[in-house]
């Protein structure tokens, strides 16, 4: 059932925000357009249509009305109404808007925001933003709150009685349409009808819409709450996640804005259900429109056989999320997933067999390290290789099965200009400054193994919530320039290209100090080195090698790191 209503005949009503939905996200800009739309209505007073705000889809739930879709809307005109009405003539005379008969709000917000949601109106009776309460912001949807309602407070702090009375006439005049349906799962299904027709939504808000239409059309409805109640959790986590610290190792800078995309093709592509669904490069969109063609196929199967893989699907994306964001927390407990993460920055085709294996509870420290080293391997050696990386999620389930099949992908790939990987390993040394984070991955773990996870923590730059860090040449490169090569037992130019690039004369060095101490002589550099957070540089510093350092100690250095390299890839040779 559908009608336009005026939003001051909305008085009576006890509307409901189930806690299943997302929290409230509008930001400042929407409270500009809310208030250009109410000054606006105010200019076309004649408008016999009356100014329209929008649709909002509500389902019977006992003495209220839960709101399906336009929990965002309908709570920013709640907001400005109270804060309208603290400035009219008389307040308390349209209390009745705002409280039922035992003094409760007629807008029920989320659990998490209803404490936060009082304090908030309770400013416009005091008329004045309560500062203090920002020190009570404990979520993104309680500074959303603050942040929008400061925003109304300041269009409606200055107005006079009589102008407050006229918008408060105004905004009550404007029209609302009222989608209104009995059942909760057939109001979600009238919701993705409204948003099909082009409103744009977020992925999983289409992905959840979708999956209750299926099962309340062909699974009479009985898992409908189950789905609601999986996305609502799925949504709160998907949160937590965007603002997690380590939220900017994942996939690029671009991962915090795009999380549930990229999360909701992870899941996809982690399944085995899924291996003909979707080419591995292909994009969130197109992963979910083929879904639903395989939706649309299991109609014509057995109802009970969609019912059934409705829940599981759900139920393992809930689990996938879950352990998505507990791989995050992991970076503060687990030197290895934290150099995975942090300093190796895994390449996004490894998240689906690594989020796969953490939910079969085979994510132990030796699988993390097959994993960073396949991804050398795959990556490092001048070829890429998406499709070996992607491919081992099919082997998640065992183990031992997992890891002979990573050695196997690694070694059937491609190698740039290698034949084999022994021959790689061979020359392991050679040319590390190309290497980049490979090269300060394995600079980690051959040089760093006293540092503890603390140590590693401590390389986060707090506000940037990264760690910057550079390949730093200890023979400064200008040393041919400045002739100093000498000093370092270097014969002439060629001499010396030899063994610049090479692991001995590299070490790895916060970028600030890799800035200041930039082509200074090794003496120079040595107040810097003294200066790093990384166990190896102050040691070298302090040591008789930084003092006799030259071409010979190097070279030395080289062939052990080789004979090193040729332990660590032992599987793989």
């Amino acid at each position: 059932m559908s009608n336009n209503k005026k939003i001051g005949e909305l008085v009576g009503y006890k509307f409901s925000i189930p806690n299943y939905q997302r929290d409230y996200a509008w930001g400042e800009k929407n409270i500009e357009d809310l208030w250009d739309d109410l000054l606006e209505a105010k200019e076309a007073r004649m408008d016999e249509m009356g100014h329209f705000l929008g649709a909002i889809v509500v389902s019977n739930n006992a003495d209220k009305l839960d709101l399906i879709d336009g929990q965002q809307r309908l709570t920013t005109i709640f907001m400005l109404k109270y804060a309208l009405n603290q400035r009219t003539s008389n307040p308390s005379f349209n209390l009745n808007h705002f409280y039922d008969i035992n003094g409760n709000l007629n807008l029920e917000v989320i659990d998490s925001n209803k404490d936060f949601f009082n304090k908030i109106l309770e400013q416009a009776k005091h008329n004045h933003i309560n500062t203090k309460l920002e020190d009570e912001i404990k979520t993104q949807g309680h500074r959303n709150l603050y942040d929008c309602f400061k925003s109304i407070f300041n269009h409606v702090k200055d107005l006079t009685q009589e102008q407050a009375n006229e918008l408060w006439t105004i905004l009550n005049s404007m029209i609302i349409m009222l989608l209104e349906e009995k059942n909760a799962g057939r109001a979600i299904r009238m919701f993705q009808t409204v948003n099909d027709r082009g409103v744009p939504l977020l992925l999983l808000d289409k992905l959840k819409a979708l999956l209750i239409l299926y099962s309340n059309k062909y699974c009479e409805g009985c898992l409908d709450n189950i789905i609601n109640e999986r996305f609502g959790k799925i949504f709160r986590i998907i949160t937590e996640i965007k603002k997690h610290d380590a939220v900017s190792t994942i996939g690029g800078i671009d991962f915090r804005n795009e999380a549930e995309n990229r999360i909701f093709n992870f899941h996809i592509k982690s399944n085995i259900e899924f291996e003909s669904l979707s080419h591995y490069k292909n994009s969130p969109e197109s992963t979910y429109n083929e879904l639903k063609s395989v939706l649309k196929d299991k109609i014509k199967n057995d109802n009970k056989k969609l019912e059934k893989w409705l829940d599981i699907y759900t139920n393992d994306l809930l689990n996938f999320t879950k352990c998505f964001l507990e791989l995050l927390d992991d970076t503060k407990k687990n030197i290895n997933i934290f150099k995975m993460l942090y300093i190796l920055n895994i390449n996004p085709f490894f998240y689906p067999s690594i989020i796969r294996l953490k939910i079969n509870s085979l994510l132990d420290n030796e699988i993390i390290e097959m994993i960073s080293k396949a991804e050398i391997l795959l990556y490092a050696l001048g070829s890429t290789n998406d499709a070996k990386a992607y491919g081992l999620y099919k082997y998640t389930n065992n183990k031992q099965s997992f890891i002979e099949n990573l050695v196997t992908s690694c070694k059937n790939a491609a190698k740039g200009g290698y034949n084999t990987i022994k021959e790689a390993i061979n020359e392991l040394a050679k040319d590390n400054y190309d290497w980049g984070k490979n090269f300060k991955f394995m600079f980690f773990t051959y040089r760093c193994k006293d540092m503890r996870i603390n140590d590693y923590l401590n390389l986060i730059e707090k506000d940037k919530k990264t760690i910057n860090i550079d390949i730093e040449h200890i023979i400064p490169a200008n040393a041919l320039e400045n002739g100093s090569l000498e000093n370092y037992k270097i014969l002439n130019e060629d001499d010396f290209n030899t063994i610049k690039n090479t692991f001995g004369n590299l070490l790895v060095l916060e970028s600030n100090l890799n800035r200041a101490c930039q082509d200074f002589s090794l003496i120079k550099k040595q107040e810097y080195y003294k200066k790093s957070k990384i166990s190896y540089n102050t040691s070298f510093a302090n040591s008789d090698n930084l003092i006799h350092f030259n071409k010979q100690l190097i070279e030395k250095e080289n062939k052990e790191f080789a004979e090193w390299g040729k332990t660590y890839f032992r599987e793989f040779l």
